[in-house]
């Protein structure tokens, strides 16, 4: 197996290849700080990039929003596997975990006439999780200004606003888990497990991590990200 040592080598990986794919990233970064528990990290993408932890990889995890108590979620959503979180338009939107911002999409571009399914989720930010693992959260209201690609997030850091932006009728955040790919694309990053049994543990102050649920996925579909790349939408994203 493929084995990274650091996040920075992450980072470094997905830079290199989505610079030449269109880019998450835009710029490499400099050496990124890792917590001393953390002994091993895995690349979560297509097969060739898949990396077993030799230890278990961690990182703290805590609710997506700051508001604890008045936030809500169901177990179900839609189609596929995410969660819709709600607590009221204009609420706190945070960092669920430390990690490295991948994206962010400050201009809401959806049109409901053409319903592109990479833009339904209006303002939006992913998150590289130390963990290795992909946090999306989307329909924000309003983004912090400063907040791009490559910055280091710790958990509790304020994201945004909580808002209706995409495809939706209410404010709500859309949050979702899955591996990281090396490209653009909208079908894997919008969700490949359910989120809402972690978001319970996390309000009770349990760990519970999604790698090995996220790794499973991934090894029951291996050519995911590949996949998800080729699909018509997956430049909008």
């Amino acid at each position: 197996m493929f084995h990274l040592r650091s996040l920075t080598h992450i980072v470094a990986v997905l830079v290199a290849l989505t610079s030449s794919a269109g880019g998450l990233v835009e710029a490499a970064l400099s050496a990124i700080d890792r917590p001393a528990t953390v002994d091993e990290w895995a690349v979560r993408g297509d097969a060739w990039l898949v990396g077993e932890p030799e230890s278990p990889t961690t990182t703290p995890y805590g609710l997506p929003v700051a508001d604890r108590a008045a936030a809500g979620w169901g177990d179900t959503h839609a189609t596929y596997p995410a969660t819709d979180v709600f607590v009221g338009c204009g609420a706190t939107l945070v960092s669920p975990v430390w990690g490295t911002v991948l994206e962010v999409r400050r201009v809401d571009s959806y049109d409901p006439a053409v319903d592109d399914p990479a833009t339904r989720g209006g303002r939006s930010v992913s998150i590289l999780g130390w963990d290795g693992v992909r946090y999306y959260l989307a329909h924000f209201d309003t983004i912090v200004a400063d907040l791009a690609p490559g910055d280091e997030v710790s958990l509790g850091q304020p994201l945004g606003t909580m808002g209706d932006t995409g495809r939706t009728s209410a404010c709500h955040l859309h949050f979702s888990i899955s591996p990281p790919c090396p490209g653009k694309e909208w079908s894997v990053r919008r969700g490949v497990i359910w989120p809402s049994p972690y978001l319970d543990a996390w309000r009770r102050g349990e760990q519970l991590s999604p790698v090995a649920e996220v790794d499973e996925w991934l090894a029951a579909n291996p050519s995911a990200c590949a996949d998800a790349m080729n699909d018509p939408y997956a430049p909008g994203a």
